[in-house]
């Protein structure tokens, strides 16, 4: 196991709050000083403002443990680079000692430049006590409170930058279960809290603000592939995809698609068509439809023409509905062959079978 342990000595007081959102601006300009990379398969960050002390330590997994002190402000945990509109799993313990601290799914996108939170426990400030309310989403079993604040000359990933900074808070504290992650962006962007084009690092975060206090967290696999986008293009989704060749393929009329759907992309019969964000169907399409009833007719007809002369029949007239055109050949076996054709393809010959056996003329 690795630690990085910094004991940091505050050079003069920091007026704002990192992660607190603020109302007005409330610069702090020290450079912000950050320890990235990868363990065990995750990305990790472990960010400081060089004040108090803080030690953090990549476990085995996706497990890490941060302790930390005194009068400043440090950011760390394991995740993801890029992000993504995932389901992310956590469990483990946090306890932000007389003072605030945050357990969060923390990340941050370009384009434009937003810092993003999903609060699941903090500790003597309540985020949704500060910034501007913009209703709240229920998902995961609680309700979380929605706000949206501007960060004004901050630190960044981009170095000290003016951008958004969204928050999910939630109201029934938890140190383990799952996030739906994709949930909480869809609630924003119906909010028009849009996040950028270009996702940066998203981790299981653990944030101590003066104050004192541990965490010990595992991070779960994430549910889906990062995209390099959450925000979808313009204009109306397509109605269908192209079945690839091969593989296993939904039967008609089954799912083949919708997020968070694990199972088959393609379609053995019909066409993969979008109902919505959740699902998509194998169907036919109505000129695919009609395409079948008229191959069906023909070869109807077909097998019709090319029946052999059969031995001495009767020639009286068989019974036919005038509705559905329903005819009735009887062969000298017993055997019945019933056609359903409409009448105008049909016509009259169909009705009557000569003395020869054969089609009337």
């Amino acid at each position: 196991m690795v630690s990085l342990t910094y004991l940091l000595i505050a050079a003069s007081a920091v007026a704002g709050v990192f992660a607190e959102p603020e109302t007005s601006p409330n610069p702090r300009l020290k450079k912000r000083t950050n320890q990235t990379g990868t363990n065990n398969g995750f990305y990790y960050s472990f960010w400081h403002d060089d004040q108090g002390q803080a030690t953090y330590t990549n476990k085995a997994g996706g497990e890490y443990s941060l302790t930390w002190s005194g009068q400043g402000n440090v950011v760390a945990g394991k995740g993801w680079n890029p992000g993504s509109a995932q389901t992310i799993t956590y469990s483990g313990t946090f306890n932000p000692n007389g003072g605030n601290g945050y357990l969060s799914i923390y990340g941050w996108t370009r384009n434009p430049l937003i810092e993003y939170y999903i609060v699941e426990s903090f500790g003597s400030y309540d985020p949704s006590s500060a910034a501007q309310s913009k209703g709240s989403v229920t998902v995961d079993g609680s309700t979380y409170n929605i706000l949206q604040t501007t960060r004004t000359n901050q630190p960044s990933i981009d170095g000290t930058s003016t951008f958004q900074q969204y928050w999910s808070v939630r109201q029934n504290h938890r140190t383990s279960g799952s996030v739906d992650v994709a949930a909480h962006f869809a609630a924003w962007k119906a909010k028009g809290m849009n996040l950028g084009t270009e996702h940066n690092y998203q981790i299981v975060a653990s944030e101590g603000y003066h104050s004192s206090g541990s965490a010990d967290i595992t991070v779960g696999s994430g549910g889906t592939s990062p995209p390099t986008s959450t925000n979808p293009p313009t204009g109306n989704p397509p109605t269908s995809t192209n079945p690839p060749s091969g593989g296993n393929c939904a039967a008609l009329y089954g799912q083949c698609g919708g997020q968070g759907w694990t199972g088959a992309s393609c379609c053995a019969s019909g066409t993969c068509k979008t109902s919505n964000q959740w699902y998509s169907q194998c169907l036919i399409e109505a000129q695919n439809i009609d395409s079948i009833v008229a191959n069906t007719i023909k070869i109807a007809i077909a097998t019709i023409l090319s029946l052999p002369v059969m031995p001495k029949l009767s020639n009286k007239p068989l019974p036919s509905d005038p509705i559905i055109g329903t005819s009735l050949l009887n062969f000298p076996s017993g055997f019945s062959l019933f056609l359903l054709l409409p009448d105008t393809v049909r016509g009259d010959k169909f009705n009557t079978l000569t003395e020869t056996g054969s089609v009337g003329e």
